[in-house]
């Protein structure tokens, strides 16, 4: 289902990243840092860094002192950005709603419930452990 969104909007040039990092900061409704946009996108703050440029080259988020502490940054949503999450996330609203069109109430409840169980067990896991206990693929002809 993402890559159909994807390819449909693709008319807005952004990535599947981009989109959430507006929508995130425009759901926000006030100004987060780096590291709270790369949470709420379970991302590394390297690429919310790199992210945020894309987006402040095009005038879609600013980055701003932070007024209690001179040595961080907040990203605020600017005008232009909030436009285009305008533009996108009906869009989007009605590419998902069409996509799950065919699945029954009781289904819709059980995948709801489902999520929310992949959530809670994202959300009990330690980046950490996952990182350790994660082990290299091997690939054939490669020592």
């Amino acid at each position: 289902m993402l890559t159909a969104i994807d390819k449909a909007l693709r008319h807005h040039h952004l990535s599947r990243a981009g989109r959430e990092a507006l929508a995130v900061l425009e759901g926000a409704e006030r100004p987060l840092s780096p590291t709270e946009i790369a949470g709420r996108l379970i991302v590394t703050t390297a690429s919310v860094t790199s992210l945020l440029d894309t987006l402040q080259r095009r005038g879609l988020v600013e980055r701003r002192p932070d007024p209690t502490d001179r040595r961080k940054l907040l990203v605020v949503i600017t005008d232009e950005g909030r436009a285009l999450v305008d533009q996108f996330l009906p869009e989007v609203v009605a590419l998902e709603t069409a996509a799950l069109a065919g699945l029954s109430e009781p289904q819709r409840a059980q995948l709801l419930e489902l999520l929310g169980v992949v959530e809670a067990g994202l959300g009990a896991l330690a980046h950490d452990d996952v990182v350790q206990s994660a082990r290299p693929r091997s690939t054939p002809g490669r020592g």
